[in-house]
Formats: structure tokens, sequence, C-alpha cells
């Protein structure tokens, strides 16, 4: 079987299925005898006909059209059902569709349902005739999803860039006196943010960690240098500090300032939920 066939009876596939997902089967309110008409295509369902010189009632309130099914003990040359809808009469021929494991199918009969009728009604005389009822579905709105804000947001920085260890890079987001690092903590996670400074002289570089407005606490570093870490174009670079936010219940924004005319690198990280 070549592709394009598999593509085409794929496309089927999904066609009936959608159809059939759109079709709801109804009952009737005061069924007769029933038999089971097994179907590959259409489904197994039962089938009923009436009490003898009595109507089966259906409820299609909400319904504008029904698709009455229905199939013969016997070969029939001629074949009718009445529908009464507001005590109205209408006779519906039916058409012979074939033979299903025994069972002589009709076409099916669509019956237009007017506006804001509640009941309708089934009659047939003839014995041998058993019926259920269709109606499709409408399809329904879709509710429009709302999208999950990313867990981490950087909103501003000054640069990134990469910090190398043992031959391993991470991405830092550098700060200084004249642009901070500020980020977004979204759907109640928490982090951590590893901090280094670009060391010039002996001054003592600090910066101040901003959570929601409102100062959090402030860190200063030594002048000891690290030997292991490195980034291009910075000569010294201080030893790390692990900055360990608040419990964030929802929603925060993180702020880190320069207080000391240094260039900063953090490196936000998201830690697991508990």
């Amino acid at each position: 079987m070549n592709l394009r066939k598999i593509t085409v009876i794929a496309i089927m596939l999904i066609l009936l299925t959608s159809v059939a997902a759109k079709t709801k089967v109804m009952s009737f309110d005061n069924p007769g005898s029933k038999r089971l008409l097994k179907d590959e295509k259409a489904g197994n369902y039962y089938y009923f006909r009436p009490l003898p010189e009595r109507s089966m009632k259906l409820n299609v309130a909400g319904i504008d059209k029904i698709e009455l099914r229905s199939f013969s003990l016997e070969r029939k040359r001629k074949a009718e059902v009445i529908s009464i809808i507001d005590k109205k009469q209408t006779k519906h021929t039916l058409n012979p569709a074939g033979v299903v494991y025994g069972y002589h199918t009709f076409e099916a009969v669509e019956i237009p349902i007017p506006k804001d009728t509640k009941e309708m009604e089934i009659l047939c005389y003839d014995r041998d005739l058993y019926f259920r009822a269709f109606y499709e579905e409408p399809p329904k709105p879709k509710t429009p999803t709302r999208k999950r804000a990313p867990n981490l947001v950087v909103d501003a920085h000054s640069g990134i860039l990469s910090m190398t260890r043992n031959g391993n890079s991470s991405d830092y987001y550098s700060f200084t006196p004249d642009q901070p690092l500020r980020f977004t903590l979204n759907n109640s996670r928490n982090a951590v943010i590893y901090v280094r400074a670009r060391l010039l002289d002996r001054e003592l570089p600090v910066f101040d960690v901003y959570v929601n407005g409102k100062l959090h606490d402030t860190h200063e570093f030594s002048i000891k240098r690290t030997s292991t870490y490195s980034v291009i174009g910075i000569r010294h670079l201080s030893l790390g500090k692990k900055v360990t936010l608040p419990e964030n219940s929802g929603r925060c924004v993180i702020e880190l300032r320069a207080k000391t005319d240094h260039l900063f690198l953090g490196r936000p990280v998201l830690l697991k939920r508990k």
C-alpha cells in the first residue's frame, strides 16, 4: 500500500470518527419490543417497534431535526412511517437500503422539528418494522483556554555573558548601577539567584535585592577572586553568592540593583516543587 492510499484512508477514518462523535442516539419514552441491529458502519443499537395501534414518543426539546433509521424483518416492496408533531401527521416513505445481518434496512429519513417543539410521535402499523431516532448535537463553542505564563520571565538586564567552568558554560545576566536585573516568577514557583561581580580595585561590590518593589536584603562581596570560573573580557571575578528568595505564593517581581560602581552577573534558577 503506497503512501497516498494510506493518507487517504487516514483522512477518511478521521472524518468518519468526527461525524460519529456528533451523532447522538435518542430514546423513546414508551417503546414496545426491541431488536439489536449490528452495523459495522452505523454502530450497534437497539431498534424498537411501537405497541399495537400506538405511537412512540420522543423528547425533541432543543432539537431542530432528527434522523429516523429503520429496518424490517421481511423484505418490503413498500413501507412507510408516520411522524406526528403538534397533532399533524406526516407520512414518510421508507426506501430499501440493503440487508444487514439478515435485517432489511431502509434509508434514513430526516424529519425537521419546528422551533419550540418539545415532543413528537412515531407511528407505524406494520409489525415487522423497527425504528431508532438520532440527532446531531450542535458543536459546543470552545472555551478559550488561558495561556499559562512562563514560570520565569527575565524582564530587564544590561546584557548576557557566558560564564565558564571546567569546559561547561552558563549564561548570566549582567546588571549595573544604570540598569538593574529584573525578572518575574509566576505560577507560585520559587527560585534562587547565583551572583558574582567584576573586581576592579579594593572597593567591595554591594547590591540590593528588591521583591515586589520592596527592599528584601543587601549583599556585599569580599575581594577574594575565583580561580575556577571565568568570563571573557573580565580579568578578576569574585567568589559567588547564592541568594535565597522569599517563598512565592503566586507571582512576584525580583529586582537586583547595584549599589556600587561594579558590573554584576546574576543567574536565576528555578527550584523544584516540593
